[in-house]
């Protein structure tokens, strides 16, 4: 907290511009000025990790997107503050609160899942926030936050519903390292899989030992067989050689790095997967509104790119006088919809890699809608 009091006063100059001038030692009569406080106007506050060594590349994209948002979307009723803050849940939590007390009337942030926890923690929340991450109990969050962010859960419980809406195989072999992120996918796909009746699933963790691979392929030669794949790209790419060829194999946006890595990407080859039009839809409509600024980034940080794209349209969506669950935007970053009891769902699209290519999926949501309601 003490850091934050020292950094204070340049917070006050960078949000509200030039302040009067100190008096130095050096004068012989120094002035003693008071410095009014800065009006409180009403602003929509963008609130990042922009001061933390660990989150501050992530956090500057997607403040990059949502400014490009701001000016090619449509316009706002209220100007935008950008307030930058550590990592420390704590230092966040006191960035929210002052930025309600210059004025905020709406919030986009906390980025981190630590930071949107300090905030959810407070229970009753005075604007409302748009959260661009999640929280592990989305089940109690306080009225007035939403969450909205790029989170692979969904994306593995999505392709799980294509896997269940493509083919008629029963049995999943769900491949994972111990990583956080793996795990999480491995268990999302797996509640998404075993939803539906008679489907069955077995865990087999990674590894790169080629002896132990070989057993791979004949385990997955069975004609009820379907495999998902809970890795990066580098260790999907191994895996890959060592599985039935007729196989169906899935997996989430972190098997694809871009169109451009061609020699990884025919490695991948029949692999089915799911990620945002930014990335693989080049023709979407709102793809082409808010087309590359031409600056070269990774897959990830278009991805993030993008996420400050659609937060910006999400909450110029949210400050409109509209139900809450009327809000649908076909997004760069997928189909996002309203889901209780905060949350606005991402649907991505699916895709598949044919020889080093990627080929788009006919497959839709109502395709799968109605799958699920069979």
């Amino acid at each position: 907290m003490s850091r934050f009091f020292a950094i204070f006063p340049m917070l006050l100059l960078a949000l509200y511009g030039n302040l009067p001038a100190m008096a130095t030692d050096r004068e012989e009569h120094p002035r003693t000025e008071i410095v009014p406080e800065p009006a409180i106007v009403s602003h929509i506050a963008l609130m990042l990790p922009l001061e933390s060594p660990a989150f501050a590349e992530a956090a500057n994209v997607v403040k990059e997107g949502f400014v490009t948002a701001t000016q090619r979307g449509q316009a706002l009723p209220l100007p935008v503050r950008i307030y930058a803050t550590t990592g420390d849940p704590l230092d966040i939590l006191i960035g929210y609160h002052h930025a309600v007390s210059a004025g905020a009337a709406f919030v986009v942030g906390p980025l981190t899942r630590d930071g949107i926890s300090a905030i959810a923690s407070s229970q009753s929340l005075a604007v409302p926030v748009l959260a661009l991450n999640t929280v592990d109990n989305t089940q109690a969050l306080p009225a007035k936050l939403y969450l909205f962010g790029l989170q692979t859960e969904t994306e593995a419980d999505q392709i799980a519903k294509l896997a269940q809406s493509s083919n008629d195989r029963n049995h999943a072999i769900i491949i994972g390292d111990d990583g956080s992120l793996s795990k999480r996918l491995q268990n999302a796909f797996m509640q998404q899989w075993q939803h539906q009746a008679g489907n069955t699933a077995e865990l087999i963790r990674y590894t790169d030992n080629p002896e132990l691979l070989q057993h791979l392929r004949s385990l997955t030669e069975a004609s009820n067989q379907l495999v998902f794949l809970a890795l990066d790209a580098a260790k999907s790419r191994i895996v890959r050689a060592f599985l039935a060829p007729e196989t169906p194999v899935y997996a989430t946006s972190q098997i694809f790095t871009g169109s451009g890595n061609f020699l990884l990407n025919s490695d991948l080859n029949g692999i089915q997967f799911v990620d945002m039009p930014w990335l693989l839809q080049p023709d979407h409509p709102a793809v082409m509104a808010y087309r590359h600024d031409g600056t070269a980034r990774s897959a990830d940080m278009e991805r993030l790119y993008a996420l400050g794209i659609d937060a910006f349209r999400l909450m110029a969506n949210l400050l409109l006088p509209q139900p809450i669950d009327a809000i649908s935007i076909d997004g760069v970053t997928g189909n996002i919809r309203f889901a209780t009891p905060g949350l606005f769902v991402r649907e991505p699209i699916a895709a598949q890699f044919e020889q080093g290519q990627v080929k788009l999926l006919n497959t839709t949501q109502e395709d799968i809608a109605e799958h699920e309601g069979q």
